[in-house]
């Protein structure tokens, strides 16, 4: 099971693009959310049935980063990442 950051369950849905930061968060792309995008290090994640973005980092999982990793590759295999 993969958590947000208050610990509530997400389901990785997709990898982020910039136009996700303009939609999801309501808010004009930074620095730091360019490079999180090139860095495909921002995801779009399903909270209780609501789109958020989410960092990479800010995930957690009860096996830990190979469950992220391993999500986020059945991703890219199904053309999603």
């Amino acid at each position: 099971m993969i958590y947000g950051r208050g610990g509530d369950p997400v389901t990785i849905v997709r990898v982020a693009t910039i136009g996700d930061v303009k939609t999801l968060d309501n808010r004009k792309p930074d620095k730091a959310d360019r490079e999180a995008i090139r860095c495909s290090s921002y995801m779009v994640v399903l909270l209780y049935g609501v789109e958020r973005l989410y960092h990479i980092g800010f995930l957690k999982a009860d096996g830990g980063s190979r469950e992220i990793s391993a999500a986020i590759e059945a991703l890219r295999q199904a053309g999603k990442a």
